[in-house]
């Protein structure tokens, strides 16, 4: 494996490089003019005007001599000595300014899934290394957020999933220890074990759902007048059960995926269904900026209503559980509205119940 070269000591050879071609060039330049110099000052020969008196010669003399090659050699000496100065001032700048960028180096190796939460400090220079640290921060902070969220689901699903495996292992294993069964007995395990195996399916294909949400396919047209229509009659067994009325108003068009839209709308219906009082009623307005679904049925407390699309989220898991419901629905329904654009949120109904509001910023 080849060795990797610091950083710091790549920026002071490019410097002292730099710095070495810079000073060499300026004392050869000074050598270079000093000489023009000598030889434009030494006195030019003269004609002489009586022959007794000797002609002035242009020689340079033995003390200017000895000077210019003083002058060469200071120069030089001064030359090396500034490269070495400057060689290790580089160095020094080099080491203080990229010790941030050291320490966060250090500090990022040792980050891994179990210290995610601790981060990284930001450098109080200003510069691009306060810049990055911060960006890094920033990813740690949604990384963190992600695998707790992740984690948290995990152990929700496998909550929910062993509430009903439990179930059927002890209604089986009670059912076991009985030394005479007879028919009506068996009847009553076989309805219990048939309802805890419908509940996991549904659990099961709320879940492949959830975590197999893509994106939208396609972006066309929407009628959301036919598409609720259809899904309230896919429903309307259901709600004739309970004898509630569902009632829809309105027009309006918007662009995404209709069978993703149609899963979403049906979640929130069946939700009004199922939380609903008996003889109790569904109002369905439509137009083109959102659609709102008011329900005449037990409502949702106040402290609860940021929490309801979170997944497993259950107001009261007792009645939940009772209603078949698994508490991936609502994060179902806000996964699909997100991904076309929109957004959802619910306030009370009056003089009871809930109103689940359903907006398209992308409409058409």
């Amino acid at each position: 494996m080849k060795r990797s070269i610091p950083l710091k000591l790549k920026l002071t050879t490019i410097s002292v490089c730099i710095l070495t071609v810079m000073c060499v060039a300026f004392a050869i330049s000074t050598i270079y003019s000093t000489n023009g110099l000598v030889q434009a000052t030494i006195t030019t020969p003269a004609i002489s005007v009586d022959e007794s008196m000797p002609a002035i010669t242009s020689e340079p003399s033995v003390a200017v001599t000895e000077a210019l090659w003083q002058f060469r050699g200071t120069t030089v000496l001064v030359m090396l000595c500034l490269i070495a100065i400057g060689s290790a001032l580089t160095y020094l700048f080099a080491s203080r300014t990229l010790k941030p960028l050291e320490d966060l180096t250090e500090r990022v190796q040792h980050i891994d899934i179990h210290n995610l939460d601790e981060g990284v400090s930001i450098p109080q220079t200003k510069d691009e290394v306060a810049k990055l640290a911060q960006a890094f921060q920033n990813m740690t902070e949604k990384l963190n957020l992600s695998y707790q969220v992740q984690k948290n689901f995990s152990a929700n699903a496998a909550h929910e999933l062993r509430t009903p495996l439990a179930a059927i292992q002890t209604q089986l294993d009670v059912f076991q220890m009985k030394p005479d069964r007879n028919p009506e007995e068996y009847t009553n395990l076989l309805q219990s074990i048939g309802e805890s195996t419908e509940r996991l399916s549904n659990l099961v294909k709320d879940l492949l759902t959830f975590t197999n949400e893509q994106g939208i396919g396609k972006k066309e047209p929407v009628e959301l007048r036919p598409l609720l229509e259809e899904t309230v009659f896919e429903l309307e067994e259901y709600a004739a059960t309970k004898q509630i009325e569902i009632t829809i108003s309105g027009q309006g068009t918007v662009l995404g995926d209709d069978s993703l839209l149609q899963r979403a709308f049906f979640n929130l219906i069946s939700n009004a269904i199922r939380y609903n009082v008996d003889c109790g009623s569904i109002f369905i307005e439509i137009t083109d900026a959102q659609v709102t679904i008011a329900d005449t049925g037990i409502g949702i407390p106040d402290e609860a209503k940021s929490h309801i699309f979170d997944t497993f989220f259950c107001v009261d898991k007792s009645r939940s559980r009772e209603l078949g419901g698994s508490g991936l629905g609502l994060a179902i329904v806000k996964s699909i509205i997100e991904k076309h654009n929109g957004y959802i949120y619910v306030k009370n109904n009056q003089p009871q119940g809930s109103i689940f509001i359903v907006g398209f910023n992308g409409n058409i």
